[in-house]
């Protein structure tokens, strides 16, 4: 595990302490990046079910999702679509334990700013994170 470090200058940390939603059913996986991204000062809410997400999800904050593919009821890339059809911009970031290239290609082509494979390496994570906290869509979720 990467040692908590100062989030790089500048970026909105500065100016807004960004939330992080983490989609995971794997109640180790959720608290092990809860764990990581609150040591880089980051505001995480984190759920085991998509329909808990989807009803917390505030809008017009400076936020980004930590999302696994595979979930009950709804998975992933439902998630993404839904998302899109209510005019959300939240950027994706998609985690899986079972990705393939095809997986892969699919996920960016929905609007993933990013695929990580499972186990999750920090540094990548925080990379990815990274990118998406500073791109436009980051700072509203959804559109006016």
């Amino acid at each position: 595990m990467l040692m908590a470090e100062s989030f790089p200058e500048p970026c909105l940390a500065d100016i807004v302490q960004p939330t992080v939603y983490v989609v995971d059913d794997d109640d180790a996986v959720r608290d092990s990046l809860k764990i990581l991204l609150e040591s880089y000062d980051l505001k995480v809410r984190d759920f085991g079910s998509v329909p808990d997400f989807l009803g917390a999800l505030e809008h017009g904050e400076a936020a980004c999702l930590v999302l696994d593919l595979h979930l009950p009821v709804m998975g992933g890339f439902d998630v993404m679509n839904t998302l899109a059809q209510r005019g959300s911009r939240l950027p994706v970031i998609v985690i899986t334990g079972r990705g393939d290239a095809q997986t892969k290609a699919r996920a960016l082509q929905a609007g993933a700013v990013a695929f990580l494979e499972k186990p999750v390496d920090d540094k990548s994570l925080m990379t990815a994170i990274r990118t998406a906290l500073r791109a436009p869509t980051s700072r509203s979720t959804h559109r006016r």
